[in-house]
């Protein structure tokens, strides 16, 4: 007892808090969180009498979070008032919300704290840091609302809080908030040089530059700013390349550009080096390279793996989509938007799968809703105006194709194109402003079904001076623009031009059975029937159900032997040759004597 007096201390005054503190920040590292959320308990606890501070808190509530225990976190924090006045413990309250499927009780969290909590400090970065994660926390909620105008503010506040917020950046690309102008000028407004020193403003510049450029081909360099400065260091810009280069998040975006192009095996090998990751990208490229084995065995893998993650379902049914069972990829589709309302990508998907059984209106709406989920991406408008095209709404058809190309532009695209041929028609302008080489390939496929072929050239002759420049090679996917470069030509009259385009086409997709057809087409209106005939003979041997070539290939040998008079068919004479019966001698009567051999038709 005397002891007891003479220290003149309470129980909780002899532990040491700040060592306890230390043991939760250990343990969290190492993921271990019963034993986090014991010394958390334990550290808030021995605050005594004047109660836990909010940092305590924090660490506590993270711990609960982590083991799951979604409402007992909040409620910790509830219930001391720590959201109102404290920015951690207002994350952790509305992570909790967010993860409970509770997204309206996140928001009624930041209606509740103290103004001035929510507002930028220019001389607390770390204030900043703080409030950006609340921020990407009430876009989520937002977005799980449907509220996408206001997830796509809350996003863009949180960058200029915090530049360095990577994630923030992430979701508003993915939600395809912004306009591609819009979102240049968002990362140029960023005040990263005043945020971070220079070298590591360089390396964020770069890699949000090039996450920008996600449906760039690799060969559209934009010069970065950064890089352009004549205060950057030649040696701070080399080694940002080097680490860019070797970085995960690098190797992804090199994927995105790459599948871009259509360069879809290069893009796999560079998801391959990124050690995964971006399954959406993969999965399309699967299928695109028509590999369904290969889907199928990474879609059941994530299946397996993520379960409650829409990309695991969305590529099951592009799997059932690759195969052509399209009911049954709908059903995989609509779990992936249960898991994910706001996955525009998933709607493109459906409108494929309605396309694909020629059920244009159906496939309209889901690329109309995609349009509201996506505004910010040129897909859902280009995919509405090849159904109009295929619906014969000609107008609708450019108008859609028209906002297409001006939601889809490059910062610096310096690419030469060929000058387009004479004439003021609509096509004709879009071929002037278009920037993508997709959008040009099916706005010329619009403009041919719709009976203009000189609009069709132009704009197929823009799409291949965007996929490839001077000097580089074309993919060989663009082997359907030159053979349709080739029916344009054929049509207005230039057969000669139109084999060319043909022979091009072949060359990057040999024995082809569709370009061995028209190009025999050519040769047969050039007057050059033996070769039209053998090109023919080669379609129908690559693909022999291909009725065109079937039909073709019977006009073509129909005009030969039409050509060739009594005179001109060639004459095979038989031999002269006489079969005697054997000697009755003989011992071998089957035999046959061919010392005299003569046959005569007298």
């Amino acid at each position: 007892m005397a002891k007891a007096e003479s220290t003149g201390r309470s129980t909780e005054e002899c532990l040491n808090v700040d060592y306890m503190r230390s043991l939760v920040k250990q343990y969290s590292e190492l993921g271990q969180w019963t034993s986090a959320f014991f010394w958390a308990d334990a550290a808030a606890a021995s605050c005594g009498a004047e109660g836990a501070s909010g940092d305590d808190m924090w660490l506590l509530s993270s711990a609960m979070l982590a083991r799951g225990e979604l409402h007992r976190a909040a409620n910790a924090v509830m219930s001391r008032d720590l959201h109102k006045r404290h920015l951690l413990c207002l994350g952790v309250a509305m992570r909790a919300f967010i993860s409970a499927k509770e997204p309206q009780a996140a928001l009624n969290l930041l209606e509740e704290c103290e103004p001035p909590l929510l507002e930028v400090r220019e001389m607390d970065q770390t204030h900043n840091r703080a409030l950006a994660g609340v921020l990407v926390w009430q876009a989520r909620a937002l977005s799980a609302l449907e509220r996408r105008e206001a997830s796509a503010v809350a996003l863009t506040a949180a960058l200029k809080a915090d530049c360095a917020c990577y994630e923030a950046l992430d979701l508003l690309l993915e939600q395809h908030a912004l306009t591609p102008e819009n979102e240049s000028e968002l990362i140029d407004s960023l005040p990263i040089n005043h945020q971070m020193n220079l070298p590591e403003a360089t390396l964020l510049k770069t890699a949000y530059r090039e996450r920008l450029l996600r449906y760039s081909p690799l060969h559209m360099n934009s010069d970065n700013k950064s890089d352009s400065s004549p205060t950057t260091e030649m040696g701070v810009s080399e080694a940002v390349r080097r680490v860019r280069a070797r970085s995960v998040e690098g190797a992804e975006s090199r994927a995105r550009r790459l599948a871009a192009a259509g360069s879809w095996a290069d893009a796999l090998k560079a998801l391959d080096a990124a050690g995964g990751g971006a399954p959406a990208v993969r999965a399309a490229c699967l299928v695109e390279l028509r590999r369904s084995a290969d889907l199928f065995a990474f879609a059941h893998s994530l299946v397996d793996a993520y379960p409650q993650t829409w990309t695991s379902w969305y590529a099951v049914g592009l799997y059932y989509y690759l195969i052509g069972k399209s009911e049954v990829s709908r059903r995989y589709l609509s779990k992936a938007c249960a898991l994910e309302a706001g996955a525009g990508c998933v709607w493109l998907a459906y409108g494929h799968s309605f396309a694909a059984d020629n059920e244009h209106d159906q496939a309209m709406a889901a690329y109309f809703k995609a349009c509201q989920l996506m505004p910010g991406s040129y897909l859902p408008p280009l995919y509405v105006g090849v159904e109009c095209s295929l619906l014969n709404n000609v107008s609708m058809c450019e108008r859609f194709m028209v906002r297409a190309a001006d939601l889809h532009s490059y910062s610096e695209s310096g690419v030469t194109v060929c000058a387009t041929e004479s004439g003021g028609g609509g096509w004709e302008r879009l071929a002037a402003r278009v920037r993508s080489a997709h959008v040009a390939h099916e706005a010329g496929a619009a403009a041919f079904a719709a009976g203009d072929p000189r609009a069709a050239h132009a704009l197929w002759r823009r799409a291949l001076a965007l996929a490839a420049p001077p000097g580089q090679q074309l993919e060989s996917c663009w082997a359907a623009t030159l053979d349709a470069l080739g029916h344009a030509s054929r049509a207005l009259g230039r057969a000669a031009e139109a084999l060319r385009w043909h022979e091009q086409a072949l060359a990057l997709r040999p024995a082809r059975a569709a370009s061995l057809a028209a190009a025999g087409l050519c040769l047969a209106l050039l007057g050059r029937e033996a070769r039209a005939a053998d090109c023919l003979h080669a379609a129908l041997a690559r693909d022999p159900d291909h009725a065109v070539a079937a039909h073709l290939l019977d006009a073509v040998m129909d005009r030969v032997d039409s050509a060739l008079s009594e005179e001109e068919i060639p004459q095979f004479p038989f031999p002269a040759v006489q079969i005697s019966a054997p000697p009755a001698a003989d011992p071998d009567p089957d035999a046959t004597n061919t010392s005299d051999m003569s046959m005569s038709f007298d």
